[in-house]
């Protein structure tokens, strides 16, 4: 991939704000406020992110995985429960269950990369507790209000894991407005990165108290004694969060126009499909969505994109996003996983977005040609 040494490329788009976090990073060495009680950076960005999604109340946290944990603690999941997970997302929304003592139970995928109520409802008991919609590489969950709607007339808990959703619209609702609770994460190679680090939001008092408790908040009362662990985030990880927050929808916009670019550049080109198929930008325009029609011929083409320069995702073998790598997979598969992949758009000046978008497509027409 050409990339002179003028070329502004951010993969990782926290640096985008690098500047506005070291002041707030290195004022919070100074002062000592560098825990997770009594600074004023936790709270501010559970409050914007509350806003952000249009709930209640927001609990950070020390990761993605942490968030999910909670959730279905804070739900009141257990033994003799029953938790209903997507095909794709990543392993720890399992684990999670599993470390509550439920039954995992995995709903097939379909072409979306997500289930829709058709394939979760056949899996429902009376002892499901949760379900799990996963908004997946950087898109909303297709048929997110529907499901949302048949779960809560069953009176089952909907967990929307937003992992990837930083600045995702679903169905009129940003990310994470669905379900009864929902988490993010700010890991490195989220649009909103910490390194480490997550979220969990929601609207009931109670609930919203008691994950505080059990995450490491000494200071909440419960009206019952609980066992309590530790899962803050740290005062210095959310001042790196506040600069990407407020940045937010000026990255998802300039993400969008390279997306709808690269969309447009390689609709129609024989031996690949757009996933969503079409070429209207989708999410938070970080990702562009292909199925190719077999796994070797997305694995030829994932190895091509990595070897000239480009972010991609490819579903192989043994990747933790997939249940073919879980102890627990659905019963009755109806994709193969491994015909996709994604590539990652980065941050670039807009004027360099012709250029990127025509030599990506050069690149996968070349590598789909060579491969016939």
């Amino acid at each position: 991939m050409p990339n002179s040494p003028q070329t502004t490329l951010l993969y990782q788009y926290s640096q985008l704000t690098s500047d506005q976090q070291n002041v707030i990073v290195g004022g919070g060495i100074l002062s000592g406020e560098i825990a997770t009680f009594d600074g004023k950076h936790l709270s501010a960005l559970e409050q914007r992110v509350a806003c952000l999604t249009g709930r209640a109340q927001a609990l950070a946290v020390d990761s993605g995985s942490s968030a999910l944990r909670l959730a279905m603690r804070g739900l009141g999941v257990g033994p003799g429960h029953e938790v209903i997970i997507p095909e794709l997302g990543w392993v720890s929304i399992g684990a999670a269950a599993d470390m509550l003592g439920a039954t995992v139970r995995v709903a097939p995928a379909t072409d979306s990369l997500t289930p829709t109520w058709e394939q979760i409802l056949p899996l429902i008991t009376s002892a499901t507790r949760a379900v799990v919609l996963v908004h997946l590489r950087g898109r909303p969950a297709p048929g997110t209000a529907d499901i949302a709607a048949h779960l809560h007339d069953r009176e089952i808990d909907l967990i929307e894991d937003c992992a990837q959703a930083w600045g995702v619209e679903v169905e009129g609702r940003p990310a994470g407005g669905w379900g009864t609770l929902a988490t993010f994460s700010t890991h490195t190679f989220k649009l909103v990165a910490t390194g480490e680090g997550g979220l969990v939001v929601g609207d009931r008092p109670d609930t919203m108290a008691l994950m505080r408790a059990i995450g490491g908040d000494t200071r909440q009362p419960t009206p019952h004694a609980v066992w309590r662990s530790k899962a803050r985030m740290t005062e210095l990880a959310a001042g790196l969060a506040l600069p990407q927050l407020d940045h937010l929808p000026t990255l998802v916009a300039d993400l969008r126009t390279l997306q709808q670019r690269v969309l447009e550049s390689l609709h129609g080109i024989r031996g690949i499909t757009l996933v969503p198929a079409s070429s209207i930008p989708i999410g938070n325009g970080s990702l562009v969505g292909l199925r190719l029609p077999d796994p070797a011929a997305a694995e030829h083409l994932a190895n091509s994109l990595f070897h000239g320069g480009y972010r991609s995702w490819w579903p192989g073998p043994g990747d933790l996003h997939t249940a073919a790598a879980w102890p627990v997979q659905p019963e009755r598969p109806l994709i193969d996983a491994r015909r996709y992949l994604d590539v990652q758009i980065p941050w670039l000046p807009v004027a360099e977005h012709p250029s990127w978008a025509a030599d990506l497509t050069r690149l996968i027409e070349t590598t789909l040609a060579g491969a016939r």
